[in-house]
Parts: structure tokens; sequence; C-alpha cells
């Protein structure tokens, strides 16, 4: 992509932090990439790419960027100069994001090839002023010293994905104890299993056909939660649906995960009726540990497990009730619900900062892996030993 010119200077990433809300040149090195799809039924669509990067001052920080798919120009083992990214903070977590401006210069194509050439030599490769030349070098030299955690064991792990692509598990094996997302990820049969991880990302995947000026933003939780935006959160994830399945009933505006019309019967009624009433809309929760990251769908039970057994119509009638000036608080026969999931949800999608979860998910191979492949069914706390 070509650049007009730039709009801010080129920062150490150490000091991102102190040009919040401004734009800068980031010079730096990709540790690992994440495309967040939107599936409709016309096919899919790139919405973002999340990417960790890391330069000689900070070794990982978090970019998102916008637009159309990455995956072709941002590669693990990359060092790149992200031009005109506009740095944000969300509470104490600081990141950047791409905008209109923005643009992406591949300086250096492949980890190992900082190994077999002279550092000179790259430098020269490319049309670069003389700050971002002091710059790359600087990285350069991080990079052999420290031999960052893109190391080979992840750039193996594409590999090993490969190679293993065709191994099958035994047909009666029904419950799975995995020691690692790509594990999960790697499951050719459909089957339950366990697996430890950490939440990164809350995402509602809006059918949008009906809101012309839809903010794609507005489906990327995490963000809105620690924002002024989060005001019609509750709005947005509650909606009338069965509150068994999970399936909504409405479809004027809501979450596309799986089906494109609302199920005749509940699959999970013993009359086959659903029980309506309001419940959390489908959506996806993506989940990471150190080998790879996945989208988890997550429907109405698993999400009031979620954030604390907590019902969808306890919060809606807290937030309708504080929306309309009425007290919400003090009163002996229930807490403020609201406040009490904000909160929650605040503490579950904290950036940086999420411990390990047991999650227990459901892995159906009938379906697409970005549109229900995997569901979480439980989640629960690792246990800790106690000296008797």
């Amino acid at each position: 992509m070509a650049t007009i010119g730039w709009y801010g200077p080129l920062v150490d990433l150490s000091e991102a932090s102190s040009h919040s809300g401004h734009f800068v040149q980031l010079l730096v090195l990709v540790h690992k990439t994440l495309p967040v799809e939107y599936k409709t039924s016309g096919g899919g669509k790139v919405i973002r790419t999340d990417i960790q990067v890391g330069d000689d001052t900070r070794s990982y920080f978090p970019v998102f960027v916008w637009g159309k798919p990455m995956d072709s120009v941002l590669k693990p083992g990359n060092i790149v100069l992200l031009q005109n990214v506009k740095v944000t903070q969300f509470g104490d977590a600081v990141e950047a994001r791409t905008v209109q401006q923005s643009s992406i210069k591949c300086l250096v194509d492949n980890y190992e090839s900082i190994h077999s050439e002279d550092a000179n030599s790259l430098m020269k490769a490319h049309n670069i002023g003389i700050v971002s030349k002091e710059k790359l070098k600087k990285v350069i030299a991080w990079v052999l010293r420290v031999e960052p955690i893109l190391d080979k064991r992840v750039l193996h792990s594409f590999k090993r994905n490969k190679k293993t692509a065709n191994w099958k598990f035994p047909e009666e094996m029904q419950i799975k104890d995995c020691i690692s997302l790509e594990e999960v990820s790697n499951l050719n049969d459909s089957c339950d299993a366990y697996v430890y991880a950490s939440v990164g990302e809350m995402f509602l995947p809006i059918n949008s056909l009906h809101l012309p000026e839809f903010d794609e933003e507005r489906m990327f939780i995490r963000s809105r939660i620690f924002s002024s935006a989060y005001g019609n959160l509750a709005e947005d994830l509650i909606c009338t649906g069965c509150q068994l399945c999970g399936a909504p009933l409405s479809s004027e505006f809501g979450s596309r995960i799986e089906q494109t019309t609302v199920p005749l019967y509940c699959q999970k009624s013993s009359n086959r009726l659903h029980i309506v009433g309001l419940i959390y809309r489908p959506l996806l929760l993506y989940v990471w540990d150190n080998s790879t990251c996945i989208p988890v769908v997550i429907k109405n039970k698993a999400a009031e497990i979620l954030v604390g057994h907590i019902k969808a119509e306890s919060v809606h009638s807290s937030y309708r009730k504080q929306a309309c000036g009425e007290s919400v608080n003090g009163d002996r026969q229930g807490l403020n619900f609201y406040s009490l999931w904000l909160i929650l949800l605040k503490v579950l999608l904290q950036p940086g900062k999420n411990s390990p979860l047991k999650f227990k998910v459901r892995v159906d191979m009938t379906k697409n892996r970005d549109n229900g492949r995997f569901e979480m069914l439980s989640l629960s706390l690792p246990l800790i030993c106690k000296n008797s």
C-alpha cells in the first residue's frame, strides 16, 4: 500500500502510551496474526486482523488492522513498518489500530533471513529514512539477541498443522483432554474436549443488512466495555429467544452464527417447544493459549456461566430501570445485576491479564471453523491445591 505521508513520529513501543489519540509510525517484529471474520449468507468477510508485535523496547504489543485480509502481507516473522496508525487506550491497556490513512511496509520478509543476511544489506534493500534505518538496526539486534517467542516452535506449528491434517482419532472417542488449543483445532472427529485457555475477545457477528450505517467496531465487545460505547451493550447482547436452546426468535437485528432461520422445534426440550424469554445472543469468544487462538460459540446457557450465572432477564431488568432513572440499588430482594454484569465482563475481557480457564468445548466437524465448529458447553476455574 502506498502512503500519503507521515502524520506522526516513529516511536518505540514503550512510548506508545504517551501518544494516545494520535498518529504514530511503528517499526516492529510480527509475532502472531489472527484474522477475525464475519460470515454472511453471501460469503466471508475479514473485518479485522489482530496482530501481536514487539520491538527492542517492548516485547509484546497489540495492533488491530482493519479492512481487507492481511494474510499475504503480515506473517509471523515479518519486520514491518506500520505507517500512520492511531494509538488508543482502554483503562490500562494501550493498543494501536489502522485507519484509512494507514499503510504497511514489509522490511524483512522472513525471521530466519536475519541470520542469513547482513543487517546492512537488509536496510539497503528498502527506501526508508535515516530514523527508520536506525530503528530497524535496533530491532534486528534485539531479534538476534533475545530470539523472542515467535521462535521455531511458533514457525514450525504451521508445518505440524499441515502434516497432521489427515490424522484420525478413534471413532469411539467421545471425550478428549487436550493439552492445547492447537490440539483441539486439529481434531478431525466430532467430540467433546476439555482444554485450558485464556479469553481474548468477545465478538458479536451482527446481521447488518438492516443497519446501513452500522459501525463494525460495535461488534467487538472488549473495546466497548473499556470505553464509553457500552451504553446500549445490554440491548445488543440480549434479545428474545429460546432459553433452552439459545436460538434467537427475532430476525430484525442479531447474530447469524449458525442458521438464517428460526428453528421450528427446540432440540433441548422434551416436548420440542421453545421456552421463550430474554436470552443472550449467540456470540463468538476468541480464546487463546501459547499455541493458537480459536473462535468458540457461546449460546445463552454458556453465556450465563461466563458471567457468573447471571440470567439475561435479570441484566435487562436492571438495565431498563437504570435507563428510566429508577433506583436499582439497596433493594433487599435483589442486586443491581446490570452493574455487576458490566464488572464481570470487564474482569473477563481485561487485556493481557486473563488467567487460563478450563473450557469444555463441543467440536462439531460438520460445521465451519469460524461458524460454529467449536461451542462452549461449560467453564470452570483451575483447581487450586490447599494445604490440609
